[in-house]
């Protein structure tokens, strides 16, 4: 069992953690500092352990958005109500994403729920969709930002 853990910690969570917190970041405007976000990712990462407490269904989710958004509050000082609502939109996304690609990848691969949720492997293996919107939202973020600042007068 904390076998399973630690390898889902490292598969599943920590990479989750830093994706979510690389597109908050860009969500922010914040200037991507790695220490920080390291640093809240493991932090993150960590607090995801709260799945092993007996807690109703969907309290886990409504924990780790608090936790994170009180986490990059703590980091980076910027405005609590700016960090919430990106949290929630970066949650929603998550959400639609599973929502849609969940079923037919799970017919494709001619796997269950069930097995997918006993694999640390599977499981981390079936967030790379979201982990990847997340990164590309990050990037298309921070191009667009760097563009909007090379067309301002410096004068």
């Amino acid at each position: 069992m904390i076998e399973k853990e630690l390898l889902s910690l490292l598969l599943q969570d920590f990479p989750e953690s830093i994706t979510f917190t690389i597109a908050a970041f860009a969500l922010l405007s914040l200037k991507y500092d790695y220490k920080k976000i390291l640093f809240i990712s493991l932090l993150q990462t960590f607090t995801n352990l709260i799945r092993l407490l007996p807690i109703a269904f969907g309290m886990h989710t409504i924990i780790l958005l608090i936790t994170l958004t009180v986490y990059i509050r703590i980091f980076t000082k910027a405005k609590l109500s700016k960090i919430l609502t990106s949290t929630v939109l970066l949650f929603v996304i998550m959400a639609a994403m599973q929502a849609i690609y969940a079923k037919p990848l799970l017919n494709l691969t001619n796997l269950s729920y069930e097995d997918v949720a006993s694999s640390p492997v599977l499981r981390g293996l079936f967030c790379l969709p979201y982990e990847l919107v997340f990164l590309g939202i990050a990037i298309f973020l921070n191009i667009h930002k760097k563009k909007s600042y090379s067309f301002k007068s410096t004068n």
